[in-house]
C-alpha cells in the first residue's frame, strides 16, 4: 500500500499534458512557418515591382532622349538570355494636340501574370 501512495504523490507530467503541449507547440510552429513563407513571397514581389519600375523608367528615358516618338506599338524582352524575365510593351498614341504624344510603357513579369504601367505625355522639342 505504501508503494501505491508513493507513486500517486510523485509530481510529474501525464501523457495527456505532454500531448497537449506538443499540439500547442505544433500549432505555433505551423503559424510561424506560414508567416515566414508569406514574408518571403512579399519580399520577392516587392523586388520584382522595384525592378519593373526601374525597367519602365529606363525605357521612358530612352524615349525622351530620342527624337519625337512615332505612333505605334513596340515590345521586347529586357534580357533575351532569360525568357522568363521582364518583357515590355511600349505604346505611343496621338493626342488632340499635334505636338504632344502619349507614351505608355507596360512591364510584365512572372510569365505575364503581373505587370506595371507607366504613362507620360511628351512634348515635341
Amino acid at each position: 500500500m505504501d508503494m501505491l501512495r508513493k507513486y500517486r504523490c510523485q509530481k510529474g507530467l501525464t501523457l495527456l499534458e505532454v500531448m497537449v503541449a506538443v499540439a500547442v507547440a505544433s500549432i505555433a510552429l505551423v503559424s510561424f512557418i506560414t508567416l515566414v513563407l508569406s514574408s518571403i513571397q512579399m519580399e520577392e514581389h516587392a523586388r520584382n515591382v522595384t525592378e519593373a519600375i526601374m525597367v519602365a523608367d529606363e525605357r521612358m528615358k530612352k524615349v525622351e532622349r530620342e527624337s519625337f516618338p512615332e505612333v505605334g506599338v513596340t515590345s521586347g524582352m529586357i534580357d533575351p538570355a532569360n525568357p522568363m524575365g521582364f518583357v515590355y510593351q511600349q505604346s505611343v498614341k496621338e493626342t488632340r494636340f499635334e505636338d504632344i504624344r502619349l507614351v505608355e510603357i507596360e512591364v510584365f513579369w512572372d510569365d505575364r501574370k503581373s505587370s506595371l504601367n507607366v504613362t507620360r505625355y511628351l512634348l515635341k522639342k
